[in-house]
């Protein structure tokens, strides 16, 4: 699945307690201990419900899996938390020397080569003894990235924009998925856009300039440098897993799949030439097959420090922490849509009636969102959306182009509806999920609909199903099977392409787009291909702040609420700081008060 999807889907499955929060005053972002003095020594202890999702780096594309690789991999860039009141967050050298830009001439003047110089002194882990990185292990990376065993889910980033990469990967598509033939393909083969050019130097060239290349260049660990002897194993298989190479401040000392993880540290790792990781713990463990509310429990009696994977703490939990105004409590935000209206614009019922504008803007009137706001928590666990993107995305507020109430207006929703040709209203599909939230979400949104005209027929299905069988299905989309549909999107970085390239852009609808809908607009398309093209960032968002006021008016989904994530740390744990990419603290950089 392009771009989001896979990821779009875990974070979907997420089923939140349904429960009333009012709107107090909640921590956000950071912890409140960030600025003390660390300690060194001890054992960090975490707890949650699944495994990683891929060990591997040339997949690893998931909460768990973001959450390891900060303890195990030196990336080029690394996300650290940003500054002020936002949950964006900033990308700082990791092993790169520096950002590349214009200035420092890591950036050609045409805005399509980048050049990173590596540090000089950072090693491998290697079983055969420390060995030194090199710009030859960041070409591997990019080899890999498109395996055919266990590609990358992100990969169409990559091939969308690095030159050579996408003819790369169709080769490598029909590489029979043995050790032997994929190493013969990856030594014999090159990617025009990622070399060596000298010992620590590597070069991307990109078919077009792009304000968001230094995102994807961050992006995971990709396109981290990867050693040699992963070509030994098949992609993520077991036998990976049990070997994997370290080049960050802590290896894999034992791992039980499905249960634990214990990591120690490295001994060729150099704390002087990490500026991302203090690794203050000396170990890390890690405990896997917990619910939330078990590891709750151990969180707050002090037996476990920190959640592991995709657990937050409990929404029936926040209330009492928030009263109380426990600091251990943070939260904070990824650029969640969760949840949002995909409307299907191909369904004939009524009509063709949802692949008309002022249809589709009935709907958005008919919504009460802030009904929706309450039954995920209230305001300190979701905001009320009026656009589709994120205002971390945007870098400023709503705006609100159609005028929506937060709570709806169902009077206007069925003028409007009459006004279209529907006076005596529209018959509408509403397709959910059986799991909570969804099935209460479902509930309200009915009630909303009738009360605007609409005639609901409601349509429940099985978590999986749900994405399957109806919305990445084409032929049960096009028979208008569904009309609407409750769906969750968590993007990969705050920026206009994850979210609005994968979801909106028409053109590339087929079997298993995430634009589930297939809504297509040429105003809105044109803008997507000028804010891709954009020299520089503040270009790009005055086009994507416009494809977005566009997707918006034209009603392409009804925007619901911006989700946010409640996580929680024990008594013992100081330096939390709450790092969107891993939707919880950074393992590296914490400490223990013994």
């Amino acid at each position: 699945m392009p771009h989001r999807s896979r990821s779009a889907l875990l974070a979907a499955v997420i089923a939140v307690p349904v429960l009333l929060l009012s709107a107090c005053s909640a921590p956000q972002g950071g912890g409140g201990d960030a600025d003390v003095e660390a300690t060194t020594g001890g054992t960090l202890k975490l707890a949650g419900n699944s495994d990683v999702l891929y060990l591997d780096p040339a997949a690893a594309y998931s909460a768990p899996d973001y959450q390891i690789h900060r303890a195990l991999t030196r990336t080029l860039f690394a996300q650290v938390p940003g500054e002020g009141d936002t949950d964006a967050t900033e990308i700082v050298a990791d092993l790169a020397t520096e950002i590349p830009t214009r200035e420092n001439g890591g950036i050609s003047e045409d805005g399509t080569v980048y050049t990173i110089e590596l540090q000089e002194g950072v090693e491998f882990d290697a079983p055969s003894g420390a060995r030194a990185i090199t710009a030859e292990d960041v070409v591997l990376a990019a080899k890999r990235i498109c395996n055919p065993v266990s590609p990358s889910n992100a990969l169409s980033y990559f091939t969308d924009t690095i030159v050579g990469l996408a003819a790369y990967c169709e080769g490598f598509s029909a590489v029979d998925p043995s050790v032997d033939a994929i190493k013969a393909y990856v030594e014999g083969n090159d990617i025009a856009g990622v070399q060596a050019t000298a010992e620590r130097t590597v070069q991307f060239t990109i078919t077009q300039p792009a304000a968001d290349f230094l995102d994807i260049l961050a992006l995971g660990v990709f396109l981290a440098p990867q050693p040699v002897e992963y070509l030994d194993y098949l992609p993520d298989s077991p036998e990976l897993r049990q070997n994997i190479i370290s080049s960050g401040p802590y290896r894999i000392a034992e791992y039980v799949p499905d249960q634990s993880f214990t990591l120690e540290r490295n001994p060729v790792w150099k704390a002087d030439l990490d500026p991302v990781r203090k690794a203050n713990v000396d170990a890390i463990e890690i405990a896997m097959g917990q619910d939330a509310a078990a590891v709750q429990q151990q969180l707050e009696a002090g037996t476990v420090d920190m959640q592991w994977a995709d657990t937050v703490t409990p929404t029936a939990s926040v209330p009492a922490l928030l009263g109380t105004k426990d600091e251990r409590l943070v939260i904070g935000g990824d650029g969640a849509i969760r949840p949002y209206v995909v409307i299907n614009t191909l369904s004939p019922n009524a009509d063709g009636a949802y692949g008309k504008t002022a249809v589709r803007q009935a709907l958005n009137f008919a919504v009460d969102r802030s009904a929706v706001q309450q039954i995920l928590g209230g305001p300190g666990l979701a905001a009320v959306a009026t656009q589709i993107l994120p205002p971390e995305v945007l870098g400023t507020e709503q705006a609100n182009v159609l005028g929506v109430p937060e709570s709806g207006d169902p009077a206007k929703a069925k003028q409007m509806l009459a006004d279209a040709g529907y006076p005596d209203g529209a018959p509408v599909r509403l397709l959910y999920r059986e799991t909570e939230p969804y099935a209460s979400i479902a509930a309200a949104m009915q009630q909303d609909l009738q009360a605007a005209g609409f005639q609901v027929e409601m349509k429940v299905t099985t978590q999986n199903a749900f994405y399957s069988e109806f919305l990445l299905n084409q032929d049960i989309t096009e028979a208008g099977e569904w009309d609407i549909a409750i769906a969750a999107w968590s993007a990969d970085y705050f920026g206009g392409r994850p979210y609005l390239v994968p979801m909106l852009d028409g053109r590339g609808y087929a079997a298993g787009s995430p634009n589930f809908g297939g809504w297509n607009n040429e105003e809105f398309n044109g803008l997507i291909d000028e804010a891709l093209a954009a020299a520089t960032p503040e270009e790009a968002n005055e086009a994507w702040i416009a494809a977005d006021a566009v997707a918006t008016e034209e009603a392409a989904w009804i925007p619901v609420t911006f989700a946010r994530t409640p996580v929680f740390h024990s008594s013992r744990v100081g330096g939390f700081e709450y790092l969107a990419w891993t939707k919880n603290g950074d393992v590296t950089n914490v400490f223990i008060n013994e």
